[in-house]
């Protein structure tokens, strides 16, 4: 099925991510990191950056402000866009990836020139074996983590030949036309966008008992969160990066072993992680503050844009046996997806872009700011994908905390699970230990689907 075609205006939900980051610690650049098997070729790089160019607009645009600040903000074209600006390739101080990281960390919460489209791409050369990396950085206004997969795989290659950009005798330094032409601001267009919003809570309408029950559940999803772990407090600009990788036979295994699934398997290695840390710092603590993206989208979306609901909830992390943990994550996630209000998003986005931007950074910032740990879950790409003629072996991606003080991300990559982990350096104390303790917990929870030892007949 086609997707439809990608709208001008932002959408609700986009727009809450461009406007709540007034507050900086809010802001939402994501970052992906690839391992690739070789050096790309500047002019293959050029024609697979110029292909993605044609097939998502948005790499030629930025976010402008509604006028007179009403109304939601809009993708505009940048008049002569230079995709060469958006490029560049540096040499790693080192040649594993803790040098590719170090280069990422620095961009990892920067804000964006808001005159440019809000993207960049770096080529990280140098690394042993005469491997490179690419280094991919764009605003969560343009996608999500799920879109975001499902762009890369029509963006990117996949053969070692890049496809040239000019398709259909259009020119490859010009956009597609605006599927979405400007329109003067209608002082009946927010109501008309409520009732289509309101849809989603159609099943309510009329029922006093299920528009209570939405509500309530709707409460509970925006509810200003109490505070976090102690040990997690404190907030800045400042990243730290790492990563890890586990087959992703071997998580399937332990999730079937456990009767649970991958996400629950990643809730409960986070968990068991958490938990050693904080008794290595002397400050144990029973549960944790988790926020975790739920996608919400369904096939014939619009490329891009974000359609996820970040659910928030305690997380038991004091059970030492792994199998227990497991099934407390599994138990906890299921509970919130069946959340009303997961099927009202977008009408309780409409009614949040109705606040003054300032208030809505409030009103997120006492909802996230607390959080200790953002964890999200990936289907990565499944076929071989090349940049500029060199394949990726490895993907990594490292949502933005976002508040939090530290999130873990896993994109299963073909036959890897590749897990980033990103810390806000005032808020963790000690980053490698907590690093090291996520690699014992993700063990600890694998063995579940290693075969046990037969015993020995007397």
């Amino acid at each position: 099925m086609d997707q439809r075609p990608i709208p001008r205006r932002l959408s609700a939900a986009d727009s809450l991510m461009w406007r709540i980051e007034i507050d900086p610690t809010l802001r939402s650049p994501i970052l992906v990191v690839g391992l690739l098997d070789r050096s790309p070729t500047t002019e293959d790089l050029a024609d697979t950056v110029e292909h993605a160019a044609l097939v998502l607009p948005r790499l030629r645009q930025r976010i402008t402000p509604p006028p007179l600040g009403a109304g939601p903000p809009r993708w505009s074209d940048v008049d002569g866009a230079s995709l060469a600006h958006h490029l560049r390739r540096v040499r790693a101080p080192g040649g594993d990836l803790d040098a590719v990281l170090a280069v990422a960390e620095p961009d990892a919460a920067a804000a964006f020139d808001p005159a440019r489209p809000p993207w960049t791409l770096t080529i990280v050369d140098g690394l042993d074996g005469g491997r490179s990396a690419v280094v991919l950085r764009f605003h969560h206004a343009i996608t999500d983590g799920v879109g975001g997969i499902a762009l890369a795989d029509r963006l990117f290659d996949h053969s070692r030949h890049p496809r040239r950009p000019a398709v259909g005798g259009q020119s490859p330094r010009s956009s597609p036309k605006d599927p979405s032409p400007p329109r003067r601001l209608d002082p009946r267009a927010l109501a008309r966008a409520g009732a289509v919003a309101a849809r989603s809570g159609v099943a309510a309408i009329g029922n006093p008992v299920a528009m209570a029950r939405l509500a309530r559940s709707a409460a509970r999803l925006l509810a200003p969160a109490p505070a976090g772990s102690p040990e997690l407090s404190g907030r800045s600009l400042d990243r730290w990066l790492a990563v890890d990788e586990r087959p992703l036979a071997a998580v399937r295994r332990a999730a079937v072993a456990a009767g649970a699934t991958i996400n629950d398997v990643l809730l409960a290695a986070v968990a068991g992680a958490l938990a050693s840390y904080h008794r290595e710092q002397g400050r144990p603590v029973e549960a944790v503050r988790v926020t975790m993206p739920v996608s919400i989208r369904r096939p014939g979306d619009a490329a891009g844009g974000n359609r996820f609901v970040p659910l928030r909830f305690n997380l038991p992390i004091d059970d030492p046996d792994p199998r227990a943990r497991v099934m407390i994550a599994g138990a906890i996630a299921r509970r919130w997806r069946s959340e009303p209000a997961i099927g009202a998003t977008d009408l309780l986005a409409t009614g949040l872009n109705l606040l003054p931007r300032p208030v809505v950074s409030r009103l997120f910032g006492s909802m996230l700011r607390s959080v200790d740990v953002d964890v999200a879950n990936v289907p990565g790409l499944e076929r071989p994908t090349f940049v500029g003629g060199a394949r990726i072996d490895r993907l990594w991606a490292f949502a933005p905390p976002a508040g939090a003080a530290l999130s873990v991300t896993l994109v299963s990559h073909q036959r890897t699970c590749c897990i980033g982990l990103a810390c806000d350096r005032r808020a963790v104390a000690d980053p490698e230990l907590l690093h090291a303790c996520l690699g014992e917990a993700l063990d600890e929870v694998l063995a579940l689907g290693r075969p046990r030892p037969a015993r020995r007949s007397a």
